[in-house]
């Protein structure tokens, strides 16, 4: 049984941001994209449904719990985009095309690169910090962040959707920021 994509625009059941007819029309022009041209469609319609998962797990800057410009365009939408504030030209909802290339960028290394992604962060996930085999060593940093997104460049493309984490500073002085002389 086929695999079947559902890129419906504020779809109840949408599971990708783009159709496998996009996706093969974006790897029409890009270089590199040996992996995708020589996998079969089945196996291309699973790597575009799990790099939409991939997208989906990150801190996405979607606010579904009050009506914003980043909330979605649909309250019972299942996919993050469109936003309120994602409209072309005419007003018409749209996926950001950031959005939908970062999903066919993070669907090419998963056909690529994907099992052997997946151990790396199973071992980093479990706190190796090193490893070695057949002469090819890799380290990480202690504690090393894992990101849901695989792919170097569908992070880059996603990088304006993603929120940013901070640390919040607080004082036990009651009025005032936080600095240093007030700390205890």
């Amino acid at each position: 049984m086929a695999l079947e994509i559902d890129a419906a625009l504020s779809g109840l059941n949408s599971n990708s941001y783009v159709t496998l007819a996009e996706a093969e029309s974006y790897f029409a022009a890009r270089l590199h994209a040996a992996s995708w041209i020589s996998a079969a469609n089945d196996s291309k319609a699973q790597a575009l449904i799990t790099a939409c998962r991939h997208i989906e797990s990150c801190r996405l800057r979607v606010d579904r719990q009050v009506s914003t410009m980043f909330s979605p365009a649909r309250s019972d939408q299942v996919l993050s985009f469109p936003r309120l504030r994602d409209v072309n030209a005419l007003g018409a909802y749209i996926v950001p095309p950031r959005v939908c290339d970062a999903q066919c960028e993070e669907a090419l290394v998963l056909l690529a690169f994907g099992a052997e992604q997946e151990r790396r962060a199973a071992l980093q996930a479990g706190g190796v910090t090193s490893f070695s085999t057949d002469g090819l060593s890799e380290g990480y940093g202690q504690g090393a962040p894992s990101h849901p997104v695989a792919g170097a460049q569908a992070r880059i493309l996603l990088g304006p959707y993603i929120q940013r984490g901070g640390v919040i500073a607080t004082s036990d002085v009651a009025v005032g920021e936080f600095t240093p002389a007030s700390g205890r």
